[in-house]
């Protein structure tokens, strides 16, 4: 896992999320799956906006995706982040879109559909993930 650059913001501790940021943790990027209509959710919710079962498994997705859509953040400053900041809606290849940041990523290399790849970082011992080119 790889260190991330300053300063890190704990994430609040629930149980609707906990179980993402365990995955985070093990290297794992995990989304919730209904166990009633099998729907995927990300961000995580107590219940599925399909069928609205409250169970739910936590599926590990494989970590690769394309650009959905971008933006890049230049102000205000983000604890923990250099700006330019590119932020990713990404389709991953299980057809669940995630957002993410990509520092670290130059902003003219982006472009919708470019290949994707998850790294998992670590900051102040808080786990987290970045999204990377992967042909980087």
């Amino acid at each position: 896992m790889a260190e991330a650059k300053g300063p890190a913001t704990k994430p609040v501790s629930n149980r609707d999320f906990d179980f993402f940021y365990q995955g985070l943790a093990d290297g794992a990027l995990l989304v919730q799956q209904c166990d009633g209509c099998g729907a995927l959710r990300c961000p995580p919710g107590p219940s599925c906006p399909e069928c609205r079962s409250f169970a739910w498994t936590a599926l590990p997705l494989g970590g690769t995706g394309r650009i959905f859509s971008y933006t890049v953040h230049h102000h205000p400053p983000l604890a923990g982040f250099a700006t330019p900041l590119p932020v990713a809606l990404v389709e991953m290849d299980e057809a669940i879109r995630m957002i993410g940041p990509m520092d670290d990523t130059p902003p003219d290399r982006l472009h919708v559909g470019a290949r994707v790849a998850t790294r998992f970082v670590e900051r102040d011992g808080v786990a987290g993930f970045r999204f990377v080119l992967a042909d980087a």
